[in-house]
């Protein structure tokens, strides 16, 4: 509701500011403004996957990651385990008896996430609610709740109290129980993936926003090519459309894709569509605007990322010990300096952070993850939110040097640069420059991005930034803005360069600034 608001009041605030040619560039629908105004969310890997017990030479294998169904994951286990339902894990090993779900919104909140992504239905087919439409859900896990359990309904309860928005993990695609033990025919399996999707967005919302994975291997082999699967897909994006309008369907196929780039403009398919094509490249010339979700922090990761040396862990994995690398019993997890520079590295690169933080089998986020929370969700705030150096908004003007210009007040770290997006995006390249108090000169301070095609953003923050500006893009000066070497500033500017090379940008298009500021970084860690 807090989301709704500040975009209605962003729109109109705005229509003052709309140009005498406003051309047909790709705007994004009130939805996807929604989604962007979120900035930060929260995936949730919670299955039976996270109860399961890996043989000590799992954990010691390469790459220990969990994938229910796989024989080469939870296959390895020929024990009570699996039992009947081998490669897939028994449900009755899941039984989160502290189940809390009150403490993961908390948790979530004062990290600033503003959804939370749990995957209602992995690849591995068990459905955290008591579906109708499969024999593989928490109905079979006996020992939660004497089988009366609904993870489904705690969560949606919670995140409706806590104003969180509901995002489920639900990939029709994928099912191993289904499509392995069961060996259902494609129609069944279409028609049950259908069932189970009706039965989620029927029952446990508002659904914001489905995030439906790539096109796995878990399905009948009739449906394994895009020219086998592309019918059912498309019926099943129809009945979301039709179930839940007000749904958004991310990230490689939809109304959102996913990106390491700060460009929303493609080639399709449209958003709002019940076209299931996957997203096309970036492109300046694109038709079609769709926000860039990022999913490249996750909180107990490698330093290296998904490698088999260091890798990513999407369920809690307390026993992770990559080529017992890092030794058995490892608990680690990503500390509040890397979700802060994490949150730089996307929503300061245009993009929504997505970042995968998972509960522990006992249905409780682990302790220390939480206070991680706290301390990055407080210093992001303290940084970013609550404190600044100067702030200008709502300016716009023709792409040329000095379409905005602050006064600043203090010491600053970051540079803060906004774009109105219901213009379209616009700024193609631009600088930033400074004035120092008594002169009358324009120096750099961020200077422009020399095109190159290799030149991306990443969530890892390895690479440069891009040339774009997008949502909202955090910026580091290149001279020194505070501390005992900082220069005394007086103003900055803000230059745009060049317009997107769009077919439909008019030559003199204005550019439409939403928020140019600076901030000072504030956090409780040593630099």
């Amino acid at each position: 509701a807090d989301v709704k608001a500040r975009v209605a009041c962003f729109m109109i605030v705005l229509t003052a500011l709309l140009p005498a040619v406003q051309g047909q560039l790709p705007v994004p629908n009130q939805r996807q403004l929604e989604f962007m105004e979120m900035e930060t969310i929260q995936f949730m890997h919670f299955s039976v996957d996270t109860s399961w017990h890996p043989p000590q030479s799992f954990l010691h294998g390469e790459n220990p990651t969990y994938h229910n169904c796989d024989e080469k994951n939870t296959g390895v286990s020929h024990d009570n385990q699996t039992g009947e339902y081998w490669p897939c894990l028994n449900p009755e090993i899941f039984n989160p008896s502290e189940i809390d779900v009150d403490q993961w919104m908390e948790a979530s909140a004062a990290l600033g996430m503003k959804e939370i992504c749990l995957t209602a239905k992995h690849q591995g087919g068990f459905a955290l609610w008591p579906s109708n439409h499969t024999n593989y859900s928490v109905r079979q896990s006996l020992h939660f709740k004497e089988g009366q359990g609904d993870v489904l309904r705690l969560f949606s309860d919670a995140a409706n109290r806590w104003n969180i928005g509901i995002c489920y993990y639900i990939n029709p695609l994928d099912d191993g129980y289904l499509a392995l033990v069961q060996k259902v025919s494609a129609e069944e399996f279409m028609a049950r993936q259908k069932g189970m999707l009706q039965e989620v967005l029927t029952h446990y919302g508002p659904v914001h926003r489905l995030w439906f994975d790539g096109a796995g291997i878990m399905r009948p082999q009739s449906l394994q090519t895009p020219e086998q699967y592309k019918k059912y897909y498309d019926e099943c994006f129809a009945l979301v459309r039709h179930v839940s309008p007000n749904t958004l369907l991310s990230p490689y196929r939809g109304d959102v894709c996913a990106s390491i780039g700060s460009l929303y403009t493609n080639d399709g398919p449209a958003a709002n569509s019940t076209d299931s094509d996957e997203c096309t490249a970036a492109s300046e010339s694109g038709a079609y605007f769709h926000p860039s979700e990022m999913h490249g922090v996750t909180m107990q990761e490698g330093p290296d990322g998904n490698t088999a040396a260091m890798p990513t862990y999407w369920f809690w994995h307390p026993w992770a010990c990559a080529g017992n690398i890092t030794g058995c019993p490892w608990i680690g997890h990503a500390n509040a300096s890397r979700i802060f520079d994490g949150y730089i590295a996307t929503v300061g690169h245009g993009g929504v952070l997505n970042m995968n933080i998972a509960p522990d089998a006992s249905g409780r986020m682990n302790a220390s993850v939480v206070q991680v929370m706290h301390t990055a969700g407080k210093a992001i705030n303290d940084t970013f939110k609550n404190n600044n150096a100067g702030l200008i908004m709502s300016v716009s003007g023709a792409c040329a040097e000095g379409v905005a210009t602050l006064n600043v007040t203090g010491e600053f770290d970051y540079i803060v640069t906004m774009e109105d997006l219901t213009q379209g995006q616009r700024i193609g390249n631009y600088s930033i420059e400074f004035r120092r108090k008594g002169s009358q000169s324009w120096e750099t301070l961020v200077p422009p991005v020399h095109l190159n095609n290799s030149l991306q953003d990443r969530p890892d923050g390895h690479d440069p930034r891009d040339q774009y500006i997008g949502h909202r893009r955090i910026d580091t000066p290149i001279v020194p803005t505070s501390g005992p070497m900082a220069v005394d500033i007086a103003e900055i500017r803000f230059s745009c360069i060049q317009l997107i090379r769009h077919p439909k940008m008019p030559a003199d298009a204005h550019v439409f600034i939403r928020q140019l500021s600076v901030h000072k970084k504030n956090v409780p860690w040593g630099e």
